[in-house]
């Protein structure tokens, strides 16, 4: 858990896996308007001082963890009524953006003591402890509100926690794509960070003019400045430089108000090393490229449809079972079909039913029991 010093006291700031202080059943922590504005400062600090870029501040980043949480969001929950409300679009949407961003997700199991609905609370940060066997695993779990904290330790029983994805010895830890691909993350971060750097440089127009080797301007300097700045697009008439105002043609420029542009030039090598880096991480997390980059309407819906497969799917079902596992009641998490390629298999389950096959063994074939 990482700490800063605020008003002469330790103010802990979120991070996933802290090592934990003495065990408790609940803590709770008050905090006014201290703790949120420590919070703002060490990002704030760490954000300038940092040596690295952030991929999670990318927009590849963005892009497919905010897919997969509207992705998630969106599914239609099948199950029984008091898991199905535990189970709202918030939860799910929050499930596949830490999935993409964190590498993992945890929700605690909580029943409101107002209305006695079970409740899924966001876990901000998490500690495992245990042996090889999940079954003895427990977790210690902070959430945390507006103003106060609260630590519980509970069984892993009571908690809902999917993964990306994890090593075999660290099954208790997820990790996110941005880690697996970490080389690919860094060249990501780092060429965006640069092409922000350049674009945030002065932008301005250098205008050459003579000066006056008398000293004297001092004024025509001002009413120039004033000239100029007030213009805002305006024509804005100003003396000519020709003569050098009465110094005379060698003492005036070679060219009359020449202006010189002063701004951002990167070169188009890192546009194309932008593009390919933009592609390559999308890759890394489970989307297809084409979703997101200029492709035609047939190249969309197979990125679709492969998106869905490969990733929506696949990443749904583990939380599906998660769910199931721990709320003691069967859940499902069912799609929109569009994704399916609906033409193809109807046409496959057309020439199965022709040759004589059972309608629902055809459907099966083609992955349409449950649809």
């Amino acid at each position: 858990m990482s700490t800063i010093m605020v008003n002469g006291r330790m103010v802990e700031i979120p991070a996933h896996h802290a090592h934990p202080p003495a065990q408790t059943a609940m803590e709770k922590r008050e905090s006014g308007g201290d703790f949120y504005e420590a919070v703002l400062r060490f990002i704030d600090n760490t954000a300038v001082a940092g040596t690295a870029a952030n991929v999670g501040s990318t927009a590849a980043m963005e892009a497919a963890s905010g897919a997969l949480s509207r992705a998630f969001a969106s599914a239609e929950v099948q199950g029984s009524g008091w898991a199905r409300d535990a189970i709202t679009p918030d939860f799910l949407g929050q499930v596949g953006r830490d999935l993409v961003q964190s590498g993992d997700s945890m929700h605690a199991i909580n029943m409101d003591a107002m209305s006695g609905r079970v409740v899924l609370l966001p876990c901000s940060s998490w500690h495992f402890e245990g042996d090889a066997d999940p079954a003895t695993w427990t977790v210690r779990a902070t959430m945390y509100g507006p103003s106060t904290s609260t630590t519980r330790h509970l069984p892993f029983a009571s908690v809902i926690f999917v993964k990306w994805g994890a090593r075999p010895g660290q099954a208790y830890a997820g990790i996110a794509p941005t880690s697996w691909a970490h080389t690919t993350a860094r060249l990501q971060s780092e060429v965006e960070r640069s092409l922000a750097d350049e674009a945030a440089g002065p932008i301005a127009q250098l205008l050459t003019y003579p000066s006056d080797p008398k000293g004297n301007s001092g004024e025509k300097d001002e009413k120039l400045l004033k000239a100029i700045t007030a213009a805002r697009g305006k024509a804005a008439l100003l003396e000519t430089t020709a003569h050098a105002h009465s110094d005379g043609r060698n003492a005036a420029p070679a060219k009359d108000w020449d202006p010189n542009r002063l701004g951002p030039n990167p070169p188009d090598a890192m546009e194309k090393i932008r593009q390919g880096a933009f592609a390559s991480m999308l890759a890394a997390c489970g989307v297809p490229p084409s979703l997101f980059l200029d492709a035609d309407g047939t190249a969309q819906r197979e990125a679709v449809r492969r998106w869905h497969q490969n990733l929506v799917r696949p990443m749904a079902r583990m939380l599906e079972h998660e769910l199931t596992r721990k709320l003691g009641e069967e859940v499902r998490l069912k799609f929109d079909t569009y994704a399916l390629d609906m033409v193809s298999r109807a046409q496959v389950v057309d020439k199965l039913v022709k040759a004589g096959v059972d309608i629902g063994v055809a459907m099966s074939a083609v992955g349409l029991e449950d649809e």
